[in-house]
Order: structure tokens, then C-alpha cells, then sequence
């Protein structure tokens, strides 16, 4: 039966003592300490919301008031993005954002970026030959979820390209 995947062995992660290999991971800085435990509840999770059973974490990013986790899901719709967000809101008490990695990128931005709304993403060439993404939102009176710097940091890693964040609209 297909288990979540993780950076780090299960044993380790469900018990919270870490093999030399798991210590070296976190202690090198590939995983996060608090990585950790976010790993430890989706794991708890995998009963409740089967997708996660063929799964893969990716990683976290702390933002401060804001967790955002990125997550592989084979088979994954709006609703199952929703219901692991919701469960590890509740399980982990601060506000969430699951990214899909390998979802395009304007589901992605969208993801990260609730409750603002997305109306487009536009690739910018630059002159040397790299593109850039624009990520145009509408704010319509609602809050950034993070800072936008931040924001426009965590979207660049995940498209691996620079990632600007516009905002139109009302504001």
C-alpha cells in the first residue's frame, strides 16, 4: 500500500527521534526543524484524506503568520487541496497554503495567494534570454496573505524562474 513520501524516515518522523542519517538531513539544513512535525501530521492525516497516501512532500516555508507546504499529489482536485489545508490548519492552529508543485503555474499562484484573486500570468523574456513570470492580482480590498517580497520569493523557487506579483484593481 503506497505511503506519503517524506525526506525522512517514517519511524523517525512518527516517533520524533531521529536516526544519524534523519539528523544529518536536519542538521544540515536540507529539512527544516519544523519541517518535522508538519511531516508528523500529514502522515496522521493519511487515513482521513487518501490522497495523501500517493503523495509527496516537498517542503515548507515559514512565513511568519502564514505555513506555506508543497506538496506532489497525483491525483488532486480544488476540493482535496481545500480539505488538507483545512485539517492541517486546524492540526498544526496557524493559517495554511498547500501548493501543488508541477501544477501550472497560474493554479499555483492562485493556491498561494488566497483570498486574492488571480486574473493572469504572463512569461516575460528578457533581453538575455530568461524568462520572468508576471503574476497580475486583484485585490479588491482583501489582505496579502505574507508579504509580497515573501510571496514572490516562494513562487520563484517553485517555477524556478523570477516571479513578480502586480496588483490591479481597486486597492
Amino acid at each position: 500500500m503506497p505511503r506519503l513520501k517524506i525526506p525522512l524516515d517514517t519511524i523517525c518522523v512518527k516517533t520524533g527521534i531521529l536516526c544519524p542519517s534523519c539528523q544529518r538531513k536536519v542538521s544540515s539544513g536540507l529539512v527544516k526543524e519544523y519541517e518535522v512535525d508538519i511531516m508528523r501530521k500529514l502522515l496522521d492525516l493519511e487515513e482521513r484524506i487518501k490522497e495523501l497516501k500517493d503523495a509527496e512532500y516537498v517542503k515548507s516555508y515559514d512565513l511568519g503568520d502564514l505555513l506555506v507546504i508543497v506538496l506532489k499529489l497525483p491525483d488532486w482536485d480544488k476540493d482535496v487541496v481545500r480539505r488538507i489545508r483545512q485539517a492541517l490548519s486546524r492540526e498544526l492552529n496557524r493559517k495554511v497554503r498547500v501548493v501543488v508543485k508541477g501544477a501550472d503555474p497560474r493554479e499555483m499562484a492562485a493556491q498561494l495567494l488566497i483570498p486574492l484573486d488571480v486574473r493572469g500570468v504572463n512569461i516575460v523574456w528578457t533581453p538575455d534570454g530568461t524568462q520572468k513570470y508576471v503574476i497580475r492580482v486583484d485585490r479588491k480590498g482583501k489582505r496579502w496573505p505574507a508579504p509580497k517580497e515573501e510571496l514572490e520569493k516562494v513562487l520563484s523557487e517553485l517555477l524556478d524562474a523570477p516571479v513578480e506579483i502586480r496588483p490591479q484593481g481597486h486597492f
